[in-house]
């Protein structure tokens, strides 16, 4: 991808990597390996529409993850703890630690995030069985 400057993104230039078995959510990485060259972090925006899909159980054994909320409401958990998330919300995940995320409200959850790694394969994702 050209970019006219490789160092201000907008979300127009991000690449759309959809969240497997996940309806109603999109994602958007501004910034990884392949997109700018990005050495140790992955940035990006993600959107959930009301009442959308959970992403169930999983863990990424090679990263923390953050995220931030924009606009609407969402349910995080991580480990055994489920959390409401509102606007200026910052969910911490650290690394290996199970996680989840939904939107059960009657509105769009927008949010940022960032992967401690250069690219979402050397994150990791494992799912997490029913029994844990």
């Amino acid at each position: 991808m050209q970019y006219k400057n490789k160092y201000r993104l907008r979300l127009a230039d991000g690449r759309s990597e959809p969240i497997p078995g996940l309806e109603g959510a999109s994602r958007i990485i501004l910034i990884d390996e392949e997109q700018v060259g990005a050495q140790d972090i992955t940035f990006g925006y993600s959107k959930y529409k009301p009442k959308s899909s959970l992403h169930k159980k999983h863990t990424h054994p090679q990263a923390e993850e953050i995220m931030y909320i924009l606009a609407g409401r969402g349910i995080g958990g991580v480990i055994d703890e489920e959390l409401e998330l509102r606007p200026g919300d910052t969910l911490w995940v650290p690394r290996g630690a199970v996680h989840w995320f939904y939107n059960p409200f009657d509105e769009v959850c927008e949010f940022l995030f960032l992967y401690t790694r250069s690219n979402l394969q050397k994150a990791g994702l494992q799912q997490v069985s029913r029994k844990e």
